[in-house]
């Protein structure tokens, strides 16, 4: 019977040219016959933003409406737009035909800075609640959950260590990637909207996670990893000797940083590229980046090692550190090792060497970039067991404590940080409300992935390449890529297929017509039979 009345699914009409495929009409769908194919962009990406709606409307030229579509899910797209590792590309279908993802990220980047978003302020006057949250942590994952908590009239008390919101991506992540200013302002949002925000506040030695948890209906720790991992060998802590996020901390406070000219950065991964990148701009003249790691392996955006590579800075792959040689408690070489293989047959982190194959480098300053860690040293004993984080709603046992971002995960992406805010602060609203943590956890069964795809009449279309400042100037830290504009966004939007799109089912709605009312753009239609009129 359901195979008869699908093949008679044809009288729920869409029109693509109006459709922004948001699935309002599959949620109010009391038939059970409306499904959505859900877009792979969409379904790679760690905030669910609707990607192929805001591409769409790029198209239609309604750029103002895009940007409330992103504000949907998205309230920094800014900073995403520009430091986003976009998995939504790597799931994009138009790889298929001609080799080149939609460059979602850079679409994003061109919304976000040309349209004013005053999505933000609708949510200024509406009704206060009288539970109060502490969030410690100012990054993106403890900014994110302040946004949506503070949109559901929670009072949003954020707790910083440094002297302003954003974490790594204000502190650490060089202006010539993601200026400062434009990231400041968009945290700030939330600043607008109401949080009490107080800086150089620490907690384990200015705040207390006890007196919090007293103070507060709920607490969101989100601290991130802020530690620098230690390679753990003598001559480490030789005066020119830097760990990464020192390094680029001192770099973006325009800190004196006396380097030398020959610098070794120790890593393979995207601190590194920034650390060698920032170097560059301090005037070294010889930067290697030594990595275990073949160049396939290395855990960077392969858009940001050509910008290095670019910039002269060799990639020293396959090289682990033997040891360091040292003079007056300073570094002047490093010794290196073959790597032949990092990861064993179960891709566990296991490298082995050759003993044989050793070399030698001379140096005036090395700078380690091997990972970061979270900082636990708050934890007072027996207050909160980490262990028993539900990985699922991030709350820690049956407390008020919830936690998120790197965390949970480990360091990850900034986007994957804003991800994990948004779950914590659903969790903690549900908490609040007394209601079951799990309540809309697993996603929407009218929502469909995996469909087929047609693209065998599909053309090849160029994609937009954003330009670069040119390399004469990147000896400053003047942002590297640019902006693309309104004619390039339009065109580059063009090679968006449109993958995903709301359908009919079965042939059975013909009398409530809820979807029909609830689609804002007018882009549903249901036929119904004339008798039926």
């Amino acid at each position: 019977m359901n195979s008869y009345l699908e093949n008679l699914s044809d009288n729920i009409l869409i029109d693509k040219d109006k459709c922004i495929f948001c699935g309002n009409c599959v949620q109010s769908c009391v038939c059970d016959n409306l499904r959505l194919n859900l877009a792979p962009c969409q379904n790679a990406c760690p905030m669910d933003l609707n990607c192929q709606g805001y591409v769409q409307l790029v198209v239609r030229n309604d750029f103002e409406k895009a940007l409330e579509l992103i504000n949907e899910k998205l309230p920094f797209p800014q900073i995403i737009g520009r430091i986003c590792h976009h998995p939504c590309e790597d799931a994009c279908e138009r790889t298929k035909v001609d080799g080149q993802p939609v460059a979602l990220k850079s679409l994003k980047r061109f919304i976000a800075d040309h349209c004013q978003s005053t999505t933000h302020n609708e949510y200024n006057n509406i009704s206060k609640r009288p539970e109060k949250i502490a969030v410690v942590g100012g990054g993106p994952a403890g900014v994110t959950a302040s946004y949506y908590l503070l949109r559901s009239g929670y009072n949003v008390d954020i707790f910083e260590a440094g002297s302003e919101l954003g974490g790594m991506t204000t502190n650490c992540v060089p202006e010539f990637r993601l200026p400062h200013q434009i990231a400041i302002e968009e945290y700030n949002i939330v600043k607008k909207m109401g949080a009490n925000i107080h800086c150089h506040c620490k907690i384990g030695s200015d705040i207390y996670l006890n007196e919090l948890i007293k103070k507060f209906d709920s607490v969101i720790l989100s601290v991130g990893c802020q530690k620098n991992k230690k390679i753990g060998l003598a001559g480490e802590d030789a005066e020119n000797v830097f760990q990464s996020l020192d390094f680029l901390k001192s770099a973006k406070n325009q800190d004196r940083l006396e380097i030398g000219k020959r610098i070794v950065v120790i890593g393979g991964g995207n601190t590194a590229v920034d650390v060698a990148q920032t170097a560059y701009r301090l005037g070294a003249e010889s930067i290697n980046i030594v990595c275990l790691e073949k160049n396939e392996e290395m855990p960077v955006y392969k858009d940001e090692l050509i910008d290095a590579i670019e910039e002269g800075i060799t990639i020293e792959n396959g090289w682990g550190v033997d040891g360091f040689e040292m003079l007056h408690n300073k570094v002047t070489g490093i010794n290196l090792k073959k790597c032949s293989s990092v990861f064993d047959d179960n891709g566990n982190f296991n490298p082995i060497f050759e003993n044989d194959k050793i070399r030698n480098v001379s140096v005036d300053t090395i700078i380690i970039a091997i990972g970061q860690e979270p900082d636990m040293t708050f934890q007072e004993t027996g207050i909160i067991d980490f262990h028993k984080i539900n990985p699922l709603t991030l709350q820690i046992d049956s407390s008020n404590v919830f936690i998120a971002g790197d965390m949970v995960t480990g360091p990850k992406t900034v986007i994957d940080a804003m991800a994990q805010g948004r779950l914590a602060a659903n969790s903690v609203d549900l908490f609040l409300q007394g209601k079951p943590l799990i309540y809309g956890r697993f996603g929407w069964e009218g929502y469909q992935t995996g469909f087929h795809i047609d693209t065998s009449k599909v053309k090849p279309i160029p994609r937009v390449i954003p330009s670069k400042s040119s390399l004469s100037s990147r000896r400053t830290f003047k942002e590297i890529e640019k902006t693309i504009n309104q004619e390039q966004a339009v065109k580059e939007s063009e090679r968006c297929l449109s993958c995903g799109g709301p359908y009919g089912k079965y042939r059975t709605c013909w009398q409530c017509l809820a979807c029909e009312v609830e689609c804002q753009q007018n882009a549903l239609y249901v036929e119904v039979p004339y008798l039926m009129k």
